[in-house]
């Protein structure tokens, strides 16, 4: 009995030996499914393949595709096929059919039979064709669906740049807020080791009590603003999870840091020049489908010549095809009338061209004013970084000289305190100013689909 535990035994072993490691895969992929590390090129990449709103822009191109090649029908035969099955003992069609399937005699013209024949079955296949000719209006209407495909086109490649640059703002404001914790959390610590030391003199009798409370509420305010940042950054970790297509609860840190490029390519004269993006592309080819429009409503008023022909077997009996016929033709139709519907049809698109021209001339004011502005905000982030610095360097040989000064008992707890507090307002400021400069430039880029830095 002895062998046979022990061969038990080396049997469990061995097979806990073989899921272990499997468990600890198994919890790797979790975690590493619940947090992503990603550097920015990465994350753009991952929201141009699994963003939603993209994946709805591409819906729209391909239904815009299936719209023109609808129109394909201007030009290609249209081709059918029919089978009929007739009962019927009305004079009119018994001998007509009759006639189809070539079996009249010469008893069939016996006025009795003519006039109450027999229950009679026809059984009829035929194959139709029919073959567009000259129709002006919708050759114009086909032009017009192919600028609103290429609009669609347009309006995909804008979404995905916009993606592409909410990607990078939601990127950004992750290491913004990371650093604005990193500050805040050393603005925290340094607020404890005043508030532990406050403490201390005041229970010495060395300081006021007042002085005491001011490093406590400093300490607390620096904790209140703690707690808010992180809920800002987990607030900006789910939108970007939300734009890279996964689900809100993912965890995303970026791998880099916010630095300052190098704009040099960024001026004056590239602001005054007129904004052509894939936005204003997609509006200039729905003005144009809206104008293809407005000649196609018009041309409604001409003739129209079509091609159409069958061929049509005949047969008392089901699935016989014993008789055959053919007939082919031309048809001219010209509605001289109609109602004031096709002048209704002329005064609708005229409206809908009036209102794409409108759209074209809002939409340009506007890119070209987001231009401006994202310019001025790119001005305002190079000053206010340029301040920023100098004003660190000046607060941290401020917030030296007032520690020096406190730990000798010739400074009061509120002269040190403000000091502390000026030098993480400065370094909040200096990582706005960055984020606000970087953002600035990847809106220019955007609007002007141009790269801007090196």
């Amino acid at each position: 009995m002895k062998p046979i535990f022990i061969h038990l035994f080396r049997s469990l072993l061995l097979l806990f030996i073989l899921v272990l490691p499997l468990q600890v895969f198994s919890q790797n992929s979790q975690s590493s499914e619940d947090h992503l590390t990603l550097n920015l090129f990465e994350a753009i990449e991952r929201a141009l393949d699994h963003n939603l709103t993209i994946e709805q822009a591409e819906y729209d191109f391909d239904k815009a595709k299936s719209q023109f090649r609808q129109t394909n029908a201007v030009f290609l035969p249209q081709l059918s096929v029919e089978y009929n099955a007739l009962s019927t003992n009305d004079p009119l069609n018994v001998f007509g059919f009759k006639l189809k399937q070539e079996i009249v005699t010469q008893q069939d013209f016996n006025p009795i039979l003519l006039n109450d024949p027999d229950l009679t079955q026809n059984y009829s296949a035929s194959f139709q064709v029919q073959q567009p000719l000259l129709n002006p209006d919708m050759l114009l209407q086909r032009s017009a669906v192919k600028n609103q495909m290429k609009s669609a086109g347009e309006q995909l490649n804008g979404t995905q740049r916009m993606i592409e640059f909410q990607v990078r703002n939601q990127y950004y404001s992750l290491i913004l807020h990371n650093r604005q914790l990193v500050v805040i959390e050393t603005a925290l610590q340094t607020a404890a080791e005043h508030r532990r030391k406050a403490q201390n003199y005041y229970e010495q009798g060395l300081i006021s009590k007042e002085d005491f409370l001011a490093a406590r509420v400093y300490e607390l305010e620096m904790e209140s603003r703690k707690i808010n940042t992180q809920n800002q950054l987990a607030q900006a970790e789910e939108e970007m999870a939300i734009l890279l297509g996964l689900d809100g609860s993912v965890k995303i840190t970026p791998s880099e840091n916010l630095q300052r490029m190098t704009d040099t390519g960024i001026s004056d004269q590239l602001m005054k020049a007129p904004v052509s993006n894939a936005m204003t592309r997609a509006i200039d080819l729905r003005v144009k489908a809206a104008e293809k429009m407005v000649k196609s409503a018009s041309f409604s008023f001409l003739p129209k010549i079509n091609l159409f022909g069958t061929y049509e077997y005949n047969d008392s009996e089901f699935a016989g095809f014993d008789a055959s016929s053919y007939m082919i033709g031309a048809n001219l139709k010209w509605n001289i009338f109609s109602g004031f519907s096709n002048a209704g049809k002329v005064m609708e698109a005229k409206a809908d061209y009036r209102k794409a021209r409108s759209m074209q001339e809002a939409n340009q004011m506007e890119q070209e004013s987001q231009v401006r502005r994202a310019y001025r905000n790119l001005e305002l982030a190079r000053q206010q970084l340029t301040l920023a610095d100098e004003s660190i360097s000046q607060s941290e040989e401020d917030v030296k000289i007032r520690t020096n000064r406190f730990n000798e008992g010739m400074a009061q707890t509120t002269d040190l305190l403000e000091a502390e507090t000026k030098l993480a307002e400065a370094r909040l400021k200096q990582v706005a100013a960055l984020y606000s400069y970087n953002i600035s430039i990847a809106r220019l880029e955007m609007l002007l689909e141009k790269d801007l830095t090196n």
